[in-house]
């Protein structure tokens, strides 16, 4: 950020240690460490931090409370963009979970996951729980 804008800036952060790190930089002298690279954006820091002539403002807002305001909001959007996405699996699959799980009759599984007759009686079929209740399917025809 410090790079990028040239401007008076205010940087808000959920990050107790970024915000840590910037407060105490600009006045710092850095010694040399085992890290090279952390030892490059450090010194990088400090000299960005000691060359501004616009001023700028490091605010730490405790990530995750339900606290009211403004930045609070924000600090919730942010969090809500950063989690991660679940993909969910197809609907054969999601209807085999629902059935593990509530056991519904080929029917239900059909209207609720938009599956074909053969489909639903499939995963009742393999379904361990329900094999103990079913009754032998007869082959369709005339009964004699």
């Amino acid at each position: 950020a410090f790079r990028k804008w040239s401007t008076p800036l205010n940087l808000i952060t959920d990050s107790a240690y970024v915000a840590g790190v910037v407060e105490r930089a600009e006045a710092s002298v850095l010694r040399h460490t085992s890290h090279a690279d952390l030892f490059a954006l450090l010194q990088e820091l400090v000299f960005l931090l000691t060359s501004r002539t616009h001023p700028y403002f490091v605010l730490h807002v405790r990530s995750h409370t339900s606290l009211p305001g403004f930045i609070a909001e924000g600090n919730r959007r942010a969090d809500m963009l950063t989690l991660p996405v679940q993909v969910l699996p197809d609907r054969i699959a999601q209807a085999k979970l629902s059935h593990s799980f509530f056991h519904q009759n080929a029917g239900g599984l059909k209207r609720q996951f938009g599956l074909t007759s053969q489909q639903a009686a499939n995963i009742i079929a393999v379904c361990p729980d329900c094999q103990k209740h079913s009754f032998p399917m007869a082959p369709g025809g005339v009964n004699p």
